[in-house]
């Protein structure tokens, strides 16, 4: 079986390679350079305690002593925001006023 050379290099398919190998060429290249750039932006990011609250639980025992960590109610929550937003409402009806 022979093979004609002039088949082989016929322009369509001289092209065809070129796109081939120029747009493998450019693909590895941006995934090198993208990986390159995130690997920078992430050099100083650590990952985070596994559990925060033994950090609060486990001070030194030179320190001052705080409190154990415990969680608060919903209740007391919700009645510490309501008096916050009132509060703030109130404040801003003050100034309205003075203002006018």
């Amino acid at each position: 079986m022979k093979i004609n050379t002039a088949e082989i290099f016929k322009p369509t398919i001289i092209a065809s390679a070129l796109v081939l190998v120029s747009s493998l060429t450019v693909g590895i290249a941006s995934g090198i350079f993208s990986f390159y750039l995130g690997s920078t932006s992430l050099e100083g990011v650590t990952s985070p305690q596994e559990n925060p609250t033994q950090k609060i639980n486990n001070k030194d025992s030179n320190e001052i002593k705080t409190k154990k960590f415990s969680l608060m109610s919903e209740q007391n929550i919700l009645i510490k925001v309501y008096d916050h937003i009132h509060k703030a409402r109130e404040e801003s009806k003050v100034k309205e006023k003075t203002k006018k």
